[in-house]
Order: structure tokens, then C-alpha cells, then sequence
């Protein structure tokens, strides 16, 4: 049967993981599909057990395109799109069933872009051992000293799920760690090297288009938030994924690209350190309470504080309510 779909699974904190995000999508997707699998340096205890699985498998393929950042592997393989429709998965995300027609469903209703209900499981952070995660989001702008900083915003933010709305409702925002694209759309936006704000960049792309992004939460994702320990492994692609080399970068090319630094920035970079503390002592053995003393530590020691507003949401206005920003440049790096 032809292909309706390609599903692209990339690593996104870590290598573990990526055989029960494979399973999950064998055991719920009814409609054809391709996969493609990008082996961004796995370690061979990950990745050997899933190319065994697969091997014969013709809708399955592997690229192995070796250490590199999710979006550079992205586009690598944009050119190669031939499906009428494009899922991004994260490694450590995982579909449920029916999830992939509400999300054709919409698409065909003629929206860009589609995400599902993301919910994360209970990890790094005490709650319900399943809360939202992300439904809807917005690109909101706010000034200090008369300079504009963007802010991104999200509904429902940890909502319990028996409160999160169940209507497919117009988004701004979304998120990687699964969204559908039409296959035409995916394979004319740019795929800037970012870490940081790359979907936020895809969504102005996106608005620039005409175009509308959607949730449908008719589509249920559960997202691994940390639950688990990391191995070594893991902790060499978190800790190069999220390295000072590409997270500063990451934030000068966006705003190279649309005009705007993020309000956030600093507290971004405050969170990558406080997550490397957690995860080493973690690594180390230690318990979570334990580990949130190491960030705690880690914090006052290597952490600069810049939010010099109140409640900067609270002064925001929609960036979009004046129009799409015109893009300032188009370099990818």
C-alpha cells in the first residue's frame, strides 16, 4: 500500500529510548507509513536491537549521519519527501492508540501544521502521572528599556488531563516532540541549525505562509520527562545537544533570522545548567531529592539571573497581532 505518512524519529535529550518509541509506533499506527530513523552517533546497545528488528522491514530506514543535532539531520532528508504527510517524532515520546487519523484528519481539513495532545509523564517534576504537557502556545512580545523580547506562552501548562479541553482549536506554537506536517509545507520551510527556538522559527515560517497550526486532542502523545535515569551515553548527546556551542548560537541566528531576542534566553541557559547538575548526580546514584540540591547548588554557583520585569506576561501583547515579522535573513547556520 502507499505510503500516507513518513515518520521521522530523532533524538532528543538522549540516545535510550528509541526501541519502545519504535514499538509504540508499530503497535499503533493502522494507516502505511514509512520510517526513517535517524542514527545521529547512537551507541550500539541502542541502536543494534532496533536495526535487528527492522531488518527486512521495507518501509524502514536508517541514516546514519553520525553526531549532529536533530535539525541538521532533518535536512538532510527533507529533499527526499515524497508522502503526503511528515510526523517528527522524538525518541523519547510515545504514540497511543488511534493517534495518527485525528491528526490526517485535520490536515486534510487543510491545516499546515498539526499537533497532538501532549501529555508527560511524571519524572524530574513531582504531580499526576500524567498532566498536559503542551496543547496551545503563543508568541507574545514584551518590552524592557524600549527593546522588544519575545516570550513564548503556553495554556494549560500541567493541567490535569480531566481539565484540558478536548476541541481541535487554532494554535500558534507547537512543539517537536510530535507535530505533523503537509508534505508540501515540511518541504519548503527552512530547517535552521538551532537547539533552541527552532519550532518557534518554523511557526513564524508557517504564519509567513498563510497557514494554520492546530491541536487535536483527539491525538494522545505521552512524553518521557525525565522519568528515567540516564545512561553514560545519554548524557554525552544531552550534554551536546545542549552545550554553550550551539545553545548561544542557537539564539543569535534567530534573531539574525526575524529581528528578536527571547525574553527567556538567560533562564534557558540557567535550565541547561541546573539539568546537567541533576543528571550527573542522578547518573552518580543519587536520589531526586539529592539531585534537586545538586541543581539548587549548581545555580547559585554558575547561574546568572536577568528578569527585570514583574510579571513579563502580564505586560505582553501578541507578537502577531500586528502581522507576521518580516523575516530579517534566511541563513540556515
Amino acid at each position: 500500500m502507499t505510503p500516507v505518512v513518513t515518520i521521522i524519529i530523532t533524538p532528543r535529550d538522549r540516545y535510550s529510548g528509541l526501541d519502545e518509541c519504535v514499538d509504540s509506533v508499530y503497535r499503533y499506527t493502522r494507516e502505511p507509513f514509512r520510517l526513517w530513523i535517524m542514527d545521529l552517533d547512537y551507541p550500539q546497545a541502542d541502536i543494534a536491537p532496533v536495526r535487528k528488528r527492522l531488518h527486512g522491514q521495507p518501509e524502514a530506514r536508517f541514516f546514519s549521519l553520525g553526531l549532529r543535532t536533530p535539525m541538521d539531520a532533518l535536512r538532510e532528508v527533507q529533499p527526499l519527501i515524497d508522502t503526503p504527510a511528515v510526523v517528527l517524532l522524538d525518541n523519547d515520546s510515545r504514540v497511543t492508540e488511534g493517534w495518527l487519523p485525528p491528526l490526517l484528519d485535520a490536515m486534510h481539513d487543510g491545516h499546515a501544521v498539526v499537533t497532538p495532545l501532549i501529555l508527560e509523564r511524571e519524572g524530574v517534576d513531582k504531580g499526576a502521572p500524567l498532566r498536559n504537557h503542551l496543547h496551545t502556545g503563543e508568541l507574545r512580545v514584551v518590552d524592557v528599556d524600549g527593546t522588544p523580547y519575545l516570550i513564548e506562552h503556553k495554556f494549560h501548562r500541567r493541567t490535569e488531563v480531566s481539565d484540558i479541553p478536548q476541541d481541535r482549536v487554532e494554535t500558534g506554537t507547537f512543539e517537536l516532540h510530535c507535530v505533523l506536517f503537509d508534505g508540501e509545507v515540511f518541504k519548503h520551510i527552512e530547517l535552521p541549525s538551532m537547539v533552541i527556538r527552532e519550532h518557534l522559527d518554523i511557526s513564524l515560517q508557517v504564519a509567513a505562509m498563510g497557514r494554520t497550526m492546530v491541536v487535536e486532542p483527539k491525538s494522545v502523545i505521552h512524553f518521557d520527562n525525565l522519568g528515567t535515569r540516564m545512561a553514560l551515553s545519554d548524557m554525552k548527546f544531552f550534554f551536546y545537544r545542549w552545550g554553550p556551542k550551539l545553545t548561544g548560537p542557537s539564539s543569535r541566528l534567530f534573531e539574525r533570522r526575524w529581528g528578536y531576542n527571547f525574553y527567556s534566553e538567560q533562564s534557558m541557559y540557567n535550565w541547561v545548567v541546573r539539568r546537567k547538575a541533576f543528571l550527573a548526580a542522578r547518573w552518580l546514584g543519587a536520589p531526586i531529592g539529592v539531585a534537586n540540591g545538586a541543581t539548587r547548588v549548581a545555580k547559585k554557583l554558575f547561574c546568572k539571573d536577568w528578569d527585570p520585569l514583574p510579571d513579563p506576561d502580564a505586560a505582553s501583547r501578541p507578537l502577531l497581532a500586528g502581522g507576521v515579522p518580516p523575516q530579517r535573513s534566511h541563513d540556515l547556520a
